[in-house]
């Protein structure tokens, strides 16, 4: 790559980053609804690719955020094996850790991206799993 086009590309890439962190996207919007079998949060970033959403389970807690990655590419030679990896810059935009409720199974919470929203599913527990009987032993 030419020293010139090197820098039109990284000062391209610095340009987006900027326009995008003040002003440039829009916030993204959560809203939990509840349906008979499950709560669904519905994530809406109009500006924001499906790949930026991450949604993590850790222990009790459902994290969910999105970072902006810069794509821009500062490459001195297009030979060289290790320029060949960009040094990428990731800015959060959005983070919340929400508890995850007793009475939602996290072991089958999923994620779908559909028509520009990210949707959290998050299964009820049948009702066995919510309540049971504990016995009281006799220890003498």
């Amino acid at each position: 790559m030419k020293a010139i086009e090197n820098v039109f590309s990284g000062t391209g890439g610095q340009i987006d980053l900027l326009n995008t962190l003040y002003g440039g996207s829009s916030m993204t919007t959560m809203d939990v609804q509840r349906e008979e079998d499950r709560l669904v949060i519905t994530l809406s970033a109009p500006s924001v690719k499906a790949t930026a959403f991450n949604v993590l389970v850790e222990g009790n807690k459902l994290v969910i955020y999105t970072l902006l990655v810069s794509n821009s590419h500062f490459q001195e030679d297009d030979n060289d094996a290790e320029a060949a990896i960009p040094p990428r810059l990731a800015v959060p935009m959005f983070l919340r850790v929400l508890d995850i409720p007793d009475f939602v199974n996290a072991d089958q919470i999923e994620a779908l991206y559909e028509e520009g929203k990210v949707m959290v599913h998050l299964p009820f527990k049948n009702e066995e799993q919510l309540h049971r009987r504990i016995n009281i032993k006799d220890l003498f």
